[in-house]
């Protein structure tokens, strides 16, 4: 069941699709489309400032804080599968304060979807370091 999508959708909306997905290969897919319609990072943007450093795939991410305090981010990575696993990150973030943000457990949340069953331990690690950078970023941008 593949679900064509155009705008990224919500955390529960995520998951209910997610369940829909008769086996991993739907998901995949799905992960790969998800990708395809999170905001576009220019390429002025794919700079080393940006860059995610310890990643296989190249991966840049920018963020910016709203005056809700809210996150907003947008990123590339040239890994169609990383690009999807992007998109779920962002929707984990989305409307969540820096605080919030900071504290978070995302890990919890791949593993209600089954992501860590799936993904090569060197994705998860990728992950892991795109979170953390995240997060550092956030620090910094809140000093």
């Amino acid at each position: 069941m593949i679900m064509l999508v155009n705008i990224l959708p919500n955390k529960h909306i995520l998951e209910s699709n997610f369940k829909r997905c008769n086996n991993w290969e739907e998901r995949y897919l799905y992960i790969i489309e998800l990708g395809k319609i999170i905001p576009i990072l220019s390429q002025k943007y794919h700079s080393l400032k940006n860059l995610i450093h310890g990643c296989q795939s190249q991966v840049w991410i920018t963020l910016k804080i709203d005056s809700n305090n809210h996150v907003l981010f947008k990123g590339y990575s040239d890994s169609s599968i990383v690009q999807g696993l992007l998109a779920i990150i962002f929707i984990f973030y989305k409307n969540k304060n820096s605080n919030k943000i900071i504290q978070s457990n995302i890990q919890s949340y791949f593993k209600k979807l089954s992501l860590d069953k799936y993904l090569s331990l060197s994705r998860l690690q990728g992950i892991e370091i795109i979170i953390n950078t995240i997060k550092k970023k956030i620090i910094q941008l809140n000093k």
